[in-house]
């Protein structure tokens, strides 16, 4: 019985690690190979200090990765509502009702301020899982569903089919659309989606989070729109649906981790 019971509860945190995610490990891993293009010689000397020669790609999803363990509840489960800010329709991030706990945005403003006003403060262990948090934080900052309706959890209410496929529109967004899109590696993704221009480069790698924060709502917002136009018995999102979101999928991996660079560089300025 103890077994049984053991295994039940691991099966209620699976599902609720599941339902938290935003990108997949790979548009977490694909954001953060892209920042990592365009750090600056000291942040990268910085960063590799930190995480002992290892890449901000290796710790890209820990902070998903960490709900699951007791690291969790010895004090990070009350970052659980970090991972993004759930917007209904009709309002904006300002004018959404605001978790008393937090969110993506105001957990990246807390996490930027400490490390850089408070960084002689913190001890190495802190600033270590500070520097993860912001890796993972930003991504989620990034993906549309993670700016989805409170009313459906995100998207996480809102049944679909994926390819004839049971799924949720969350779901969708979590990693299948990333899948789908190209089947590609993380370095093909890299190599493929960082060929932009400098003006562009510049033009997004600048703002606050909450700034940032409006394109996510704004795909958000036409993501619905799509769905909710479509008969809601025959919500089978598939080959249609990756050819007119993939610009939408490209941009926000892509810019994510361009901003992600321009976080990490003016951390270890």
């Amino acid at each position: 019985m103890k077994r049984l019971g053991t295994l039940v509860i691991s099966i209620i945190l699976l599902m609720n690690f599941t339902a938290a995610y935003a990108w997949g490990p790979m548009g977490h891993d694909v954001v953060a190979a892209i920042a990592e293009q365009h750090l600056t010689k000291k942040a990268k000397k910085e960063i590799a200090k930190l995480l002992d020669g290892k890449s901000i790609v290796y710790y890209s999803s820990w902070m998903d990765s960490i709900q699951n363990s007791p690291y969790w509840e010895d004090g990070y489960n009350k970052t659980k509502t970090w991972h993004y800010a759930n917007v209904d329709k009709g309002l904006t991030y300002q004018t959404m009702p605001k978790n008393e706990n937090g969110d993506v945005v105001t957990g990246l403003e807390f996490l930027t301020k400490e490390m850089t006003e408070n960084y002689d403060n913190l001890t190495d262990s802190v600033k270590v899982d500070y520097l993860k948090m912001i890796v993972h934080m930003v991504g989620d900052l990034h993906c549309p569903m993670h700016a989805g309706r409170l009313s459906d959890l995100g998207g996480n209410r809102m049944q679909v089919k994926w390819f004839g496929q049971n799924s949720s529109l969350h779901s969708v967004w979590d990693s299948k659309i990333v899948e789908s899109a190209r089947k590609w590696s993380c370095s093909e993704w890299v190599d493929q989606l960082d060929r932009t221009d400098k003006n562009f480069k510049k033009s997004v790698m600048c703002g606050t989070y909450e700034e940032w924060f409006v394109d996510t709502v704004e795909g958000a917002a036409r993501i619905y729109e799509y769905v909710e136009n479509m008969d809601p018995e025959r919500r089978n999102l598939s080959y249609q649906f990756v050819y007119d979101f993939s610009p939408l999928l490209e941009d926000r991996l892509l810019v994510g981790g361009y901003r992600l660079a321009y976080v990490l560089n003016t951390i270890f300025k």
